[in-house]
């Protein structure tokens, strides 16, 4: 299977498992924001925003890791190595992860820190569940998998809010639910627990897979620093209630994320499986202007569209979140296509490149958090957000252009960002008609732009329709 053929089917099904599922979840929002006080809500997100960075620090990305190692063997075999040994230091970090939580149970009088504990217990598991059923190659199961431990969280916290007149705990309860009946679920397929072989534990590979992970893992911490910082800082200089106006803003930049993360996925493993391979220069340089087109397509759809639904998902009480969406999602789309970047360096196991850029983003973000945030509220973390992620980019983009000589899409660049001043503007200066109006000849365009990716799966429905078709006829001849 060519390299292009295997990307878009990987998409498509990382779409079914990733969009899918939290579309789901998204159309819950009105409930949550009409049934949930943004003091709660605020609560809820600073509590994940602390459980994401503690869990960054101690897991050491150690799902990424095992991914990546699990390319470099054939047959089940092998890659039960990378997974024995990975599975060895991510149950160190489950030690320490238990030892930070005894601690601030005998330190803290904190709130829901049982839920909160058993939460990130199963994240934990979860992600290495579902890294390493994508490195065993069983995406479809993956995205079942998604998808029903969604409609679980989705149907569980209808369950708790309405009919138990639950708040914030349901939201707690409800994603604990998803993750176990994802984990058990993949468990079934998978059979994680027979992959362990202590036999199979070997020093060197331990050893190669810590000197992996020691960099990715200082990037995920500065990566989640990045993120979560600026939404703990609102709390803390703000409010809890203007924590959960900022979070409810950021439920509609989940809507680029999920898009962008199905691609994400299938382009890692796409990086992943050419591991050494030379010429890359070229490859690069087509799959960054490929990824940035299509994010900036994304970001200009999206905005006129948040502004023709935002009434309908957000409560009253929530209305302040309004003006914050925009740059929250050109934002979101620079961490997106900062991540995307790091990818690339991390396919050739140069971990170190993707530690300093995210250190540097982390530096300009947190400078630019403090100089603003006084002046503009909550904007000014996704100013500093913004800023922070291209500066990571601009460092990432020359060191790529150096060693590769893959180049960065200039001149697509400065369209870029004449159609997403000219989204802005519309989004602010005008009502739903216009900016409906506006979302269809934004969707026209991407329509034009990608319509050779269009025709592709076009063609390959109907491929797919005809072997179905000639299937079912050659069984009917056999019968």
């Amino acid at each position: 299977m060519s390299s292009t053929k295997k990307f878009f089917k990987s998409s498509m099904v990382y779409f079914m498992g990733n969009v899918l599922t939290k579309i789901i979840s998204f159309f819950l929002l009105p409930l949550y924001t009409t049934r949930i006080s943004t003091d709660e809500y605020g609560y809820f997100n600073t509590s994940t925003n602390y459980l994401d960075i503690l869990i960054a620090i101690l897991c050491m990305e150690i799902w990424s890791v095992i991914m990546r190692f699990m390319f470099d063997y054939e047959g089940r075999r092998g890659k039960e190595k990378a997974i024995t040994n990975g599975l060895v230091i991510f149950c160190v970090s489950l030690l320490g992860y238990c030892a930070v939580f005894a601690v601030l149970a005998l330190a803290l009088d904190l709130q829901y820190l049982l839920l909160i504990f058993i939460m990130g217990l199963c994240s934990m598991i979860q992600a290495i569940y579902t890294y390493t059923t994508r490195g065993l190659g069983y995406n479809a199961v993956f995205a079942v998998s998604g998808i029903v431990g969604s409609l679980v969280n989705s149907l569980t916290n209808v369950a708790l809010i309405l009919g138990f007149s639950m708040t914030v705990k349901s939201l707690y309860l409800a994603a604990i639910a998803g993750y176990v009946v994802q984990i058990l679920m993949l468990e079934r397929k998978v059979h994680l627990l027979r992959a362990i072989h202590p036999k199979l534990v070997r020093p060197r590979l331990l050893k190669r897979m810590l000197r992996f992970s020691l960099p990715l893992a200082a990037n995920a911490v500065c990566a989640c620093f990045l993120t979560n910082y600026n939404s703990i800082m609102v709390t803390n200089l703000l409010g809890l209630s203007e924590n959960g106006v900022f979070s409810a803003a950021g439920k509609f930049a989940v809507a680029l994320t999920l898009v962008s993360s199905c691609f994400s996925m299938a382009w890692q493993e796409l990086f992943f499986s050419k591991g050494g391979e030379e010429d890359k220069g070229a490859f690069y340089t087509r799959a960054m202007s490929y990824y940035y087109r299509f994010l900036t397509l994304t970001l200009a759809l999206l905005l006129p569209v948040v502004n023709v639904v935002f009434s309908f998902f957000i409560g009253p009480e929530y209305a302040g979140a309004f003006p914050l969406v925009p740059l929250y999602l050109i934002s979101t789309g620079a961490s997106i296509y900062s991540g995307f970047l790091g990818y690339i360096f991390s396919s050739d196991k140069r971990t170190n490149v993707v530690m300093v850029s995210t250190l540097a983003a982390a530096a300009v973000n947190v400078a630019c958090l403090h100089l603003t945030i006084r002046w503009i509220g909550a904007q000014a973390a996704s100013l500093a957000l913004l800023l922070g992620f291209a500066a990571c980019i601009v460092i990432r983009q020359a060191i790529l252009k150096k060693e590769t000589g893959a180049k960065f899409p200039f001149p697509f660049f400065l369209f870029s960002v004449v159609l997403l001043g000219v989204s802005g503007y519309v989004y602010f200066a005008f009502g739903r008609l216009v900016n409906f109006c506006y979302g269809l000849g934004v969707f026209a365009l991407f329509c034009f732009l990608f319509r050779d990716l269009l025709k592709s799966l076009l063609q390959s429905g109907r491929a797919f329709l005809t072997r179905r078709k000639g299937g079912k006829k050659a069984s009917g001849s056999r019968e």
